[in-house]
């Protein structure tokens, strides 16, 4: 069966959605088994890199450059709720914003002229907003749930602002031998991942 094709529309075909290719992974070969790669660290520091190097996501998402007093958490679905709220509340605890309100230390030169913007309209988002955030929580796959019912329970506390953003990552998968003896060259695809970022920080 041929893959379906793009829609014509009236300015010619369109272009298929970035996070729902034309075609799908072919199937596991025989004998291999998949090994999952850690996902790449896609939430950059504003000491990590320039944010001139930093790329947008496929759907179009361009990551800010973090505060340095961001604390990053990654969320694994095998991780309990208690665990993640105990380690979200210490991180908030030790965050320098929390006696006197947004921060622009650590930040580029932009953010720091825009932080008294945001100040004036603390729900404002955007890349200015988003790099101000104390705490993220990052999940993929069965651990989405997880992080937004996280961050549902902060959003309780008036002191707090919880904003959410979904993005879509590229994930490698290795496909090894299921027989480590065997003579076969181990191989590798690419997979679309949707992601989840919880930002959490004082109001």
């Amino acid at each position: 069966m041929s893959p379906p094709h793009a829609a014509e529309g009236p300015e010619g075909p369109e272009k298929p959605l970035v996070n729902r290719p034309d075609i799908k992974l072919p199937p596991i070969p025989n004998g291999f088994r998949i090994r999952k790669r850690p996902l790449p660290n896609s939430l950059p520091t504003s000491r990590s890199r320039p944010s001139a190097t930093i790329l947008p996501d496929l759907d179009g998402y361009l990551p800010p450059p973090r505060a340095s007093h961001t604390i990053i958490i990654k969320v694994s679905s095998s991780t309990s709720f208690m665990s993640l709220v105990r380690r979200v509340r210490k991180a908030l605890e030790k965050s320098p914003t929390q006696a006197g309100g947004q921060t622009s230390r650590g930040l580029p030169l932009t953010a720091r002229i825009a932080v008294l913007g945001v100040k004036q309209a603390p729900r404002r988002t955007g890349p200015i907003a988003d790099a101000l955030d104390d705490v993220v929580l990052v999940a993929t796959g069965r651990a989405i749930e997880k992080a937004i019912e996280v961050g549902g329970f902060f959003t309780r506390e008036k002191d707090l602002i919880v904003l959410a953003r979904t993005r879509t990552l590229r994930a490698v998968d290795d496909l090894v031998a299921e027989e480590e003896e065997a003579d076969v060259e181990e191989r590798s695809r690419v997979r679309n991942v949707s992601c989840v970022e919880i930002g959490i920080r004082w109001a």
